[in-house]
């Protein structure tokens, strides 16, 4: 049976595939067939598949696999992983696991997870490392597949290893069937919009607080209960008839499907292209991740391609800047490999897929093994487990991208986000953090005294002089005149950021006072529609009424500000709201300031 199975992969697979050998030496395949044919009398079944999965793996196409994970007899974990920017995270467990939610996962029996990611790169078809760490978090929980590639043995339980904010432990994580429960909850406060819906092909959603008109593109795909044709239909009779600055199409997480479906919408969009120019603050996104593959790539660069195409058609009238594409890189490549046909193993334990077509680069699109984003954001497990979008964050605040992320001896950072993808503000409250002995007494602003606050041997927080000029700036950290660390950092006109409360807690709590004083938190909520107030720093100027402009998100809904500007602390901000209403449950809350939006922090509202 084996054998069989074996024979298909290595004599017929080939030959279905358009090109199987376009960067493959045919002798290297033979080689490697002919070995695992060799290992299949000491292999356990996993061990072969999984092998079997790397010799298909070999020939390089994104689109050309097994489904591995698909197989008889292999069986899953009661958990979901999600590869974020900081590491791989638990979002799902079942109560007997529940100690691991919102985790880490940091090894694998006795693997580490970098060495982890390392042999799935060998089992997952890829282009890039997006891929594979997207695939890979679906793999994790698959028991046979970590057997297969021994990094655990053929037991019954899996020793996984977890950290959290103040330990590293180690389960035994077994396969049972069990219901999973998820953070973020639904139950506990309302999930971003790109988690919304996720049964659900597309779906558009339109606030008119925000002017913002949303679809999530979740999957190429019709839907019979709800035909693209008239989904279309309704998106565009909004975009005609409700005032809309933003225009938001999300492609995260979607793996492709039926490249044409979503045609109707995109010539509806291209015909509307002169009429958004009539609106100066009008501004279309299109935001991509490591989870849009295969024809999702390719619907963003035909929008992409429309857009340019129209530009050069129409020269001057600013075509050329009404299409930001934002998120991370994508997935799946630009140009590859496709339009599948499957197939099924001789002895029907697992099935697979294989390419029948090649699609060159589109375009004005540049080559790569990734589509890239204009803006990159990327999506940390801290704005994840608070329910935070950054992407829909930086849509709102116009953001045009990271500046210089800080270097040196003395990192130099924004003291309430502590975030390396923003500046620091004149005025504002910093931190500088790096091996300091003896401890020091002075800080440096090209040239300049700030104000020293707080001093440990690796961390001194000051305040900017507000006189600091936006660009570079060198920062000097000292003790008795003699310099112990130096470091560089990028001085920006605005750079809010939030205090939170517990910087390790992944739920990320704010430092703000219901409207009767109290710390907010699970024990002291909020009532639904009062007033709270915020502190932060990195206000930046203020205005005539020595008040500093914000724009104050709470659960994806603009708060009403009712105070914003300077405390009795130098770089202090302090920010007063009246929370939406109708919102109750665990909220983010995110501010912006000029083109920039600040780290999200939690508020808990009854």
């Amino acid at each position: 049976m084996l054998q069989s199975d074996l024979d298909y992969v290595a004599n017929q697979l080939p030959k279905l595939h358009v090109n199987f050998f376009f960067q493959l030496n045919p002798a290297d395949y033979s080689q490697a067939a002919s070995l695992l044919g060799s290992q299949i009398p000491n292999l356990t079944d996993a061990e072969f598949y999984v092998r079997l999965q790397e010799l298909v793996a070999m020939a390089g196409d994104e689109h050309t696999m097994l489904f591995v994970n698909q197989a008889a007899g292999f069986q899953q974990f009661p958990m979901q992983f999600r590869w974020l920017d900081d590491g791989v995270y638990v979002t799902a467990a079942s109560p007997a696991y529940a100690q691991a939610l919102g985790t880490q996962l940091v090894r694998v029996g006795n693997t580490q997870i970098d060495q982890v990611l390392a042999k799935m790169a060998a089992l997952i078809p890829h282009s890039n490392m997006q891929w594979v760490q997207e695939t890979a978090a679906q793999y994790l929980s698959v028991q046979q597949i970590l057997q297969g590639l021994d990094l655990v043995p053929a037991t019954a339980t899996t020793a996984m290893t977890f950290r959290d904010r103040v330990q590293t432990f180690t389960l035994q994580v077994g396969t049972e069937a069990a219901a999973l429960n998820s953070m973020p909850s639904a139950a506990q406060g309302p999930l971003p919009w790109y988690l919304q819906s996720s049964n659900q092909n597309y779906w558009s959603f339109y606030t008119r607080s925000l002017r913002l008109l949303y679809i999530k593109y979740n999957m190429c795909s019709e839907m019979p209960a709800s035909p693209f044709a008239d989904f279309t239909s309704q998106v565009l009779q909004t975009l005609d008839t409700q005032p809309v600055d933003t225009l938001v199409i999300d492609f995260r997480g979607n793996p492709g499907g039926i490249s044409g479906v979503i045609e109707p919408l995109l010539a509806g969009l291209g015909q509307r292209f002169l009429a958004f120019l009539a609106n100066p603050a009008f501004q279309s996104y299109a935001v991509i991740d490591k989870g849009t593959f295969s024809s999702a790539v390719d619907n963003v660069m035909e929008m992409r391609t429309e857009q340019m195409e129209a530009a050069a058609q129409l020269p001057g009238v600013g075509l050329e800047n009404i299409l930001t594409v934002i998120g991370e890189p994508t997935g799946g490549a630009p140009s590859d490999y496709g339009n599948v046909l499957r197939f099924t193993l001789p002895s029907g334990r697992m099935m697979g897929q294989y390419s029948t077509t090649f699609f060159p680069l589109p375009p004005f699109i540049p080559a790569g093994d990734s589509f890239a984003p204009d803006v990159l954001v990327p999506l940390h497990s801290f704005d994840y487990f608070a329910r935070h979008d950054p992407v829909l964050a930086a849509v709102l605040a116009r953001w045009k991208g990271a500046p210089a992320a800080p270097t040196g001896s003395a990192t130099v950072l924004n003291a309430a986000s502590g975030r390396v993808d923003q500046g620091v503000a004149p005025g504002s409250l910093a931190s500088g953090f790096g091996s300091f002995s003896p401890l020091p007494d002075q800080v440096l602003v090209n040239g300049k005294a700030a104000t020293i606050l707080a001093a440990v041997a690796t961390q001194v927080n000051f305040t900017l002089p507000s006189s600091t000029a936006v660009g570079p700036a060198t920062f000097s950290v000292r003790a008795g005149g003699k310099e112990l660390a130096s470091g560089q950092a990028a001085i920006t006109s605005t750079g809010p950021g939030l205090f939170v409360l517990q910087t390790l807690d992944p739920e990320q709590p704010g430092a703000i006072l219901n409207q009767d004083s109290t710390v907010n938190g699970t024990a002291n909520m909020a009532a639904a529609g009062s007033v709270l107030q915020i502190y932060g720093t990195g206000h930046g100027p203020l205005d005539a009424s020595q008040s500093a402009p914000v724009q104050v998100i709470v659960g994806g809904q603009p708060a009403q500000v009712l105070y914003s500007g300077e405390t009795g602390t130098p770089g202090l901000w302090q920010i007063n709201i009246q929370l939406p209403a109708g919102l109750t449950g665990q909220l983010p809350v995110y501010v912006i300031a000029g083109n920039t939006a600040s780290n999200a922090v939690t508020v808990w509202v009854k």
